[in-house]
């Protein structure tokens, strides 16, 4: 009776471990889904930018949503993509400069201020994200 007992309790424990597992898996897939989602619409706009001659470098990410993607890693990521595009870095000549810096809060900055990069140059745009 007792180990009947204790059969069935492992019975519950092992379909409750497995449900949370289920549920972490799915979870995970849907945050790597949505992290793809983000990129390539931002990839795709931006790439649309530079195809009609629009914009491109800092005004063709901003305009193209960048500041919607989560995380430096998330940019980095968008970078990269660019690049396997065959389009030059959007960074250009700053490419080494930014490396270090945070370009989620440069350009989540960028945003809420309206920055003209045509206009401001980088190295001001910078200093005030980092002082803000």
């Amino acid at each position: 009776m007792k180990e009947e007992i204790l059969i069935g309790l492992g019975g519950i424990i092992l379909s409750g471990l497995t449900y949370f597992a289920g549920v972490k898996r799915t979870e995970k897939k849907y945050l790597q889904t949505e992290r793809q989602t983000r990129i390539q619409s931002v990839l795709e706009k931006y790439l649309q930018f530079l195809r009609t001659n629009t914009t491109g470098g800092f005004d063709g990410l901003q305009k193209s949503g960048i500041a919607t993607l989560a995380s430096n890693d998330e940019i980095f990521e968008l970078i990269d993509l660019i690049v396997k595009h065959g389009k030059g870095h959007p960074f250009g000549s700053y490419s080494e400069m930014l490396k270090s810096e945070d370009l989620k809060a440069l350009f989540d900055y960028s945003v809420r201020n309206n920055v003209n990069f045509f206009r401001t140059p980088l190295e001001e745009v910078i200093e005030k994200y980092k002082s803000a």
